[in-house]
């Protein structure tokens, strides 16, 4: 093999024909001969002695040990680049680069798009990708810098920074209430119709914890004729009359000021207060380092600020 031979430009062209699907499309995409791209993915395949790509006349398909080299290519150009932002940081001392987020889909729209003028103003040359979704994204597979997670972390090897606590409560709409009465108490609720938040489908039972401590919490039955994973859906069905629901306040200021919506009285509470209600993290790839980039810091900094100002409002 050639002394030339160079690892990381013939990952990036690896990572073009995988995303392509093709080398004649990996070689438009490059301004090169498609033998050229070929001879770059062979001299690749010979470097680390195993076959990356299997190919055909028709299609080129990726073997399981490209999907594991694709996971450290993928880095190792993420490492490059973040070496040029962090080289142009020091020389301009600004943060600068390419940061990549997930969020909620109704944190991105009622609370990031709002202050991203502000953003903007203060870190002109941060770039920012938001993914706005309502599942838990693979942070470290899909190359995320940040990512929002509501409720109790799953996966340990993320590092993490609590922003804020979520404390659900039941409401309705006054006309809903005024058909169908007021429930008392959670086991009431098997006789009202309820409209569920939920990522994993269908949800039959709700959890409620005593306000006075004095017994175990309770589940309870629901009748759920919808459930969705859209909280703002949920909130917009409730408002309609079709049912009550558990939401948190902090997404209902304008509904209950203009009497939309009502709070339920109860004596339970619809999170474990032993754990403080659903935490919100703010949470990030593990690194070989615990500091985190600057520009990944200042973006990390924006979001907790942005994320306690609106959580303050509805307090």
């Amino acid at each position: 093999m050639s002394n030339n031979f160079n690892e990381l430009q013939a990952a990036e062209t690896f990572l073009m024909v995988v995303n392509t699907g093709s080398f004649a499309a990996a070689a438009k995409l490059k301004g090169e001969n498609p033998s050229s791209i070929s001879r770059a993915i062979a001299q690749l395949e010979a470097h680390l002695n195993i076959r990356l790509l299997n190919r055909t006349t028709r299609q080129v398909k990726i073997t399981e040990a490209g999907e594991i080299y694709k996971l450290y290519a993928q880095r190792m150009l993420e490492s490059q680049q973040e070496a040029r932002d962090a080289i142009t940081q020091l020389q301009s001392g600004q943060p600068h680069g390419t940061v990549r987020i997930s969020l909620p889909v109704i944190v991105g729209e009622k609370i990031l798009a709002p202050r991203l003028p502000e953003f903007h103003a203060k870190y002109p040359d941060v770039q920012l990708q938001v993914d706005l979704s309502n599942r838990n994204a693979m942070i470290v597979e899909e190359g995320f810098d940040i990512a929002l997670r509501v409720g109790l972390l799953q996966d340990s090897t993320l590092r993490a920074r609590k922003v804020a606590t979520i404390w659900r409560k039941l409401y309705a709409a006054p006309a809903y209430l005024e058909k169908h009465g007021v429930p008392q108490t959670p086991a009431d609720l098997v006789h009202h119709q309820c409209i569920a938040f939920s990522q994993r489908g269908d949800q039959k039972e709700w959890e409620f914890w005593p306000k006075n401590g004095a017994q175990p919490s309770q589940k309870h039955r629901v009748i759920s004729w919808l459930t969705c994973s859209s909280p703002m859906m949920v909130v917009r069905a409730i408002q309609s009359g079709l049912g009550l629901g558990r939401s948190a306040d902090w997404m209902l200021q304008g509904a209950l000021a203009r009497g939309e919506l009502v709070e339920i009285p109860s004596d339970w509470y619809c999170d474990n207060p032993a754990t403080g209600g659903l935490p919100m993290y703010l949470v990030f790839p593990p690194g070989l380092s615990s500091q985190l980039s600057l520009k990944t810091r200042v973006v990390a900094d924006f979001l907790e600020q942005i994320v306690r100002t609106e959580f303050k409002k509805a307090d």
